[in-house]
């Protein structure tokens, strides 16, 4: 690459950068809060695990249960992240965002849970120069914006995101720098903006603080973790916006979205240009004559005018005298034994033991050990919670509802209200559970059902596309009408079926406004190394244009020629 494409990279990724903050900008403060809703909590469930590991003395028996919890935060940051870039797209392309169905949420659920789990350690692995660190980041980045459980055709996931972050390679390199560098400057500012107000206080104000009378006990592992997530949670939003306009970007060069998106920016600065001519010329009319009162001023002018009518102050009731509250009765004496155990639990708290030195909590077992043992203490206290959550409801429903005035009842012939809130309870959970099923499995059913039913395509109309059958579907048109003799249909529904079967290699992009010129230039460019592919499409263009526009007729040979010349195409 020469010098000047090179200058042409790098001022792209600066410009690509000035456009991230700009749709920023311009995105409602909703779309702002949805990526907040889902990075406060990752960052806070981090800097509580951090600080908890790195001063209690008991931290080991928490190690588990901590790990579990940040890792359930992190995928939970990532799907507000995927939700946000959404929304950024949306107000990039000037169009409402799709509606998050159960179904939509399940599968990108999904989707960031299979691909985001692996990001933290291949991301260390990539650091260390194992595998190239630009690439593999820009791949989560697209793995963030593609996979927001849209339903997509032909390729997952992470192969459109990995083809993706290979485009435009020394543009990333230079937007990981340029947002690198901005990233390291924000944080300067942030630490900054944490470490001088405890120094401005002590010199301007003469109020003394911890932190200004050692400054060193101030800067911490905690400190650096609170500098740290302050400025992520200011910078990542440009980095994801950056890599939706590179997304969008890249894939216009199949779609071509950019040139709708500039006809539609075209069309809103002509309404907004109108709208401001149209309010300028009523600005401009004259008035008319004097305007009558409002309402509301009439309202108010009564007022002062029965104000001044009564006069006098208006009288505050007061409310009757209340008694004085009655004195709590105390225990007289307490017993010492108590009085040492109630001490002993409350100094037991876990707020009072991270003062206790590292390894005072520490068993001399191996980790794997302690760890399979945490993960069953956390199971332990979890189904005890749901036992006593029962428990209490249990009560709550029926507090002194025995079993001999249950048997009563049943035998007197009524029905207890306690069976028939259990009847309703078990109801509603079989219409959840029924929900979730159709949710899961129902849009199958209808895809197979509607591929069942295909439309047969009218050969002779001008709005005929490739895309309307697959590639054998044309084929075994093209023989059913070659058996009638219509020479000429069939030779167009094997020309359909060559266009099928370049669009499925993705060799040419199915349109209806392209023209066959149009799919010869993208085969030769795409294909330019397939000489005998272009070539055999050529002839085959040729022979159905002179037959289809033109006069020539369409013999066997011919026909016998053209579907030699498709198996070409499809052998290369």
């Amino acid at each position: 690459m020469d010098k000047a494409a090179r200058k042409s990279e790098r001022q792209t990724a600066f410009g690509l950068t000035e456009e991230a903050v700009a749709l920023i900008r311009g995105a409602s403060v909703g779309t702002l809060v949805t990526y907040y809703v889902g990075g406060v909590p990752f960052w806070l469930a981090l800097q509580y695990f951090t600080a908890d590991m790195s001063h209690d003395g008991y931290a080991s028996e928490r190690l588990a249960s901590g790990a579990l919890a940040v890792a359930a935060t992190y995928l939970w940051m990532k799907c507000w992240q995927t939700v946000y870039t959404s929304r950024l797209r949306s107000a990039l392309l000037l169009e409402s965002d799709s509606r998050w169905s159960a179904g939509r949420i399940y599968r990108m659920v999904l989707q960031q849970t299979a691909i985001q789990s692996w990001g933290l350690p291949v991301r260390a692995l990539a650091v260390t120069v194992l595998l190239p660190y630009v690439w593999v980041s820009s791949f989560y980045h697209n793995a963030t914006i593609f996979g927001d459980g849209t339903p997509r055709e032909g390729e997952s996931v992470a192969k459109v995101s990995w083809k993706q972050a290979f485009l435009w390679s020394r543009q990333a390199h230079f937007l990981a720098l340029v947002l690198s560098v901005f990233t390291f400057f924000v944080w300067v500012n942030v630490l900054s903006a944490m470490l001088l107000p405890p120094l401005f206080a002590k010199e301007f104000l003469g109020m003394e603080s911890a932190a200004s009378r050692d400054i060193g006990a101030y800067l911490n592992t905690t400190f650096f973790m609170a500098t740290v997530a302050v400025t992520w949670l200011c910078i990542d939003p440009i980095w994801r916006a950056a890599y939706v306009l590179r997304c969008f970007h890249g894939q216009s060069l199949r779609t071509g979205e950019d040139l709708r998106l500039r006809l539609r920016n075209a069309q809103a600065r002509s309404l907004r240009t109108g709208a401001a001519l149209a309010a300028f010329a009523l600005l401009c009319l004259p008035a008319m004559g004097k305007p009558a009162p409002s309402m509301a001023d009439a309202g108010v002018m009564q007022a002062f005018a029965e104000a001044s009518k009564n006069g006098g102050a208006p009288t505050i009731p007061t409310g009757p005298a209340s008694g004085a509250a009655p004195r709590p009765e105390f225990p007289s004496t307490v017993s010492q034994e108590k009085l040492n155990r109630s001490i002993d639990d409350v100094l037991a708290r876990r707020d009072y033991t991270w003062r206790t030195p590292r390894g005072a909590g520490e068993q001399h077992t191996s980790a794997l050990a302690a760890w399979v043992e945490d993960v069953f203490k956390m199971a332990k206290t979890a189904a005890g919670s749901v036992r006593r959550f029962f428990k209490r409801l249990r009560e709550w429903i029926s507090p002194s509802h025995d079993k001999e005035s249950a048997q009563r009842e049943w035998s007197a012939g009524q029905l207890p209200w306690k069976a028939i809130l259990y009847m309703l309870l078990a109801l509603g959970v079989a219409l959840l559970a029924r929900v979730l099923l159709r949710t899961r499995f129902g849009k199958k059913r209808q895809i197979v059902a509607a591929e069942a039913v295909v439309a047969m395509p009218d050969l002779r109309s001008d709005d005929v596309t490739a895309d309307q059958l697959p590639e054998d579907g044309w084929l075994d048109l093209a023989r059913q009408l070659m058996e009638r003799g219509e020479l000429r249909l069939a030779l167009r529904a094997a020309y359909l079926a060559g266009l099928a079967h370049l669009g499925q290699r993705e060799l040419v992009t199915i349109a209806k406004h392209k023209s066959n010129r149009d799919y010869d230039r993208e085969l030769r460019r795409r294909a330019r190394e397939r000489e005998e592919m272009v070539a055999a499409f050529e002839v085959n263009l040729a022979d159905f244009e002179r037959s289809w526009y033109g006069r020539h007729e369409v013999t066997t040979d011919i026909f016998t020629r053209f579907t030699g010349n498709l198996e070409r195409i499809r052998a290369c």
